[in-house]
């Protein structure tokens, strides 16, 4: 098969049609060397990752909505952590917490344990 017809018109790469194999794994070329068109590669990728994108962008849309997301004043909240709450109280077993835990203070809280065992610096 002749690699013309393999290529397609807006193809990136342009080789030669009459290439021969050399049977050690290279390639024998009678007339044009093989060369890449480097322009038209990067306007390509360019345009891929825009439409990878936008079709990201609409999947998104389905999944959350199409609403804004409204700015709640932050209000100062008591911790659901005791103070006096260790690592084995709490992750020593597999039972769910009564009460939601916010990931920003289950966090803080992991960070000031791994600080204190001298696993976190």
């Amino acid at each position: 098969m002749d690699n013309s017809a393999v290529l397609s018109q807006g193809s990136i790469s342009s080789i030669s049609t009459n290439q021969t194999l050399d049977p050690h794994g290279g390639s024998a070329s009678s007339s044009a060397p093989e060369f890449v068109n480097h322009g038209k590669f990067i306007e390509l990728l360019i345009k891929v990752s825009v439409l990878c994108l936008l079709l990201w962008n609409q999947t998104r849309q389905r999944w959350v909505g199409s609403k804004k997301p409204e700015k709640q004043p932050q209000q100062i909240r008591e911790p659901k952590l005791s103070w006096n709450a260790t690592y084995e109280s709490l992750l020593g077993s597999n039972k769910p917490f009564p009460h939601p835990i916010p990931l920003s203070e289950m966090v803080d809280f992991l960070v000031d344990n791994w600080e204190q065992e001298g696993l976190y610096d």
